[in-house]
């Protein structure tokens, strides 16, 4: 349960929400047709192709008219909801929309950057943030309507029985290494005897020098035959014990910061480690953690409850869907 909120969350959202908003009015040629309407508003061909232009992933063609059924119910769903907002609910909408807006910004290391990964996906700040806050003002709405709450008494029987799997984080190693091969990367066979003797001696002789004084990560960048590493220097992620082939985790949780291993054997080769940080164990405290166990806790009852209120107000305002092959988009309605 991170805190922060990365750019991929308000490009989801792009997907998610409503684009009537920012949607002009064009006239109903035969190109862009109307193709779902209810009480007070229409929806055109256009702004469905738009929304389904957000979407990066590829979309397997015997899914693809699943999607834009899925799309679609939530356009209408977002237009239903919107049109119920009240003026504290686009407050809420508005305040929720800068908090996230900031945390991108931060995500992204400046605002220049932010504005650079809006240009690649072909975005700009002005339309995602009235996208993010549209979005935030729906979850505002139908939490009022639905009379979402959350109570303490939730909250507290959440951590608790969730304390291990989402709140703690166990001790982790952050290591260099230098892998020497003992086997064939590409058929997984031994070497022979002489080359492994050759291999031994290199993985020594780089010991020595490391010994000597040479740097650690130099060495790495020279000699390592590890691919995902070598041209960082053989830095690996944290990783916590279990997570690397035995003789590594001994090496890696028995030295402390910047210490090294002797000549560690392995089933793929020879290898050194070098200690570069060893971080203790943590608990993400309780009060840290309330906010964002309410927000899951309330979107979990959100998913129970909002189905049969979405589709009472599709009866209410008397939404029709007109392209024939999107019909039965209410068989399944969406939660904002």
């Amino acid at each position: 349960m991170k805190s922060k909120i990365f750019l991929s969350t308000i490009v989801a959202a792009i997907i998610c929400v409503l684009t009537g908003a920012q949607a002009a009015d064009t006239d109903a040629s035969a190109g862009n047709p109307v193709i779902a309407r209810g009480s007070g508003f229409e929806i055109r061909r256009g702004e469905l192709d738009e929304a389904m232009a957000e979407i990066k992933q590829p979309i397997p063609p015997a899914q693809f008219i699943l999607a834009q059924k899925q799309i679609l119910n939530g356009i209408i769903d977002t237009r239903l909801l919107l049109a119920k907002a009240t003026d504290e609910d686009k407050a809420a909408g508005t305040n929720a929309a800068d908090l996230q807006i900031t945390a991108a910004i931060e995500n992204a290391g400046s605002p220049e950057a932010f504005d650079q990964r809006l240009k690649t996906n072909g975005l700009t700040e002005a339309v995602v943030r009235a996208k993010v806050t549209d979005e935030a003002t729906v979850q505002a709405v139908i939490k009022r309507e639905l009379k979402i709450n959350v109570s303490d008494a939730d909250v507290q029987k959440f951590y608790d029985s969730h304390r291990i799997s989402a709140f703690e984080t166990p001790e982790m190693a952050r290591v260099s290494h230098i892998l020497i091969f003992t086997m064939d990367p590409v058929t997984r066979e031994a070497l022979p005897a002489d080359q492994q003797q050759s291999q031994r001696n290199l993985a020594d002789e780089l010991l020595k020098n490391i010994h000597a004084g040479v740097d650690f990560q130099t060495l790495a960048r020279q000699y390592s035959e590890d691919p995902g590493s070598k041209d960082g220097g053989g830095v690996l992620p944290p990783f916590p014990r279990g997570q690397m082939a035995q003789e590594i985790d001994d090496a890696a949780f028995s030295l402390t910061n910047n210490q090294v291993s002797g000549i560690i054997t392995t089933s793929v080769g020879y290898q050194i480690v070098k200690v570069l940080e060893r971080i203790p164990a943590s608990r993400t405290p309780y009060l840290t953690a309330v906010p964002k166990i309410k927000e899951f806790l309330a979107q979990q009852q959100i998913q129970k409850l909002a189905p049969p209120y979405l589709e009472s107000l599709k009866a209410t305002a008397g939404v029709e869907i007109l392209d024939p092959g999107l019909k039965g988009t209410n068989a399944a309605p969406s939660s904002p």
